[in-house]
């Protein structure tokens, strides 16, 4: 017969914490939160993500945040606990003032927050902005980028001069080497998507998709 190990009072402990810390998580998931605060309790710190933000995915791993350090404290302070983040509706979001939005995942949740735009030369196009979107210098979109390159072509005036083209799923556009463009400084459609996936894995294991909806 298998002898199973002996859990210690800290494992016991610290399994209760996670299940409670999870539940909370889950509660809010269930009830429709799209958002999350970070340091609620501070209002000049405090940070709106959306839920599938990659700045967000950490801190809704409770098993991952309970370092041996943190182990320890709560074991020496059966009290101690983590600062969770905050999960909120949309319609909550939009009620909270004052509160930043993060940079990363632009939640804006008004409709009316300018997207973040990365600048870069289009000779520094990679392959590793293949699925972003190409946008003008006022953030309107230009079409996600499908493929970029760079030639050499004639001018009208006979010279020879380098082009980086770039296609989008709308547009095929031409840019000397040296020409700003700028791109939405968000995840693409896949990593959202990937992002999200994981999110439900977490949080709605108990949900159907179309309860989620």
């Amino acid at each position: 017969m298998a002898v199973r190990p002996v859990r210690d009072v800290a494992d016991v402990l610290l399994d209760r914490v996670i299940a409670e810390e999870s539940e909370v998580l889950h509660q809010g998931f269930r009830a429709g939160a799209e958002y999350a605060v970070t340091r609620m309790d501070s209002e000049r710190e405090r940070v709106l993500h959306r839920l599938e933000c990659s700045v967000l995915e950490p801190q809704l791993d409770r098993r991952a945040q309970w370092t041996d350090a943190r182990r320890a404290r709560l074991l020496a302070d059966h009290s101690y606990r983590l600062p969770l983040p905050t999960l909120l509706t949309r319609d909550d979001a939009r009620s909270l003032d004052p509160v930043r939005s993060c940079k990363v995942c632009w939640p804006n949740v008004h409709g009316s927050e300018p997207r973040p735009l990365r600048k870069l030369q289009a000779r520094g196009l990679r392959a590793q902005h293949v699925g972003h979107v190409l946008a003008t210098p006022g953030g309107d979109s230009l079409g996600p980028i499908v493929s970029t390159a760079s030639h050499s072509t004639t001018g009208d005036d006979g010279q020879r001069r380098e082009v980086v083209e770039v296609v989008t799923s709308w547009h095929r556009l031409e840019y000397a080497p040296s020409d700003s463009v700028y791109i939405w400084d968000l995840p693409t459609d896949s990593e959202a998507i990937e992002r999200k996936m994981r999110l439900f894995a977490r949080l709605g294991s108990d949900l159907s998709p179309a309860d989620s909806d």
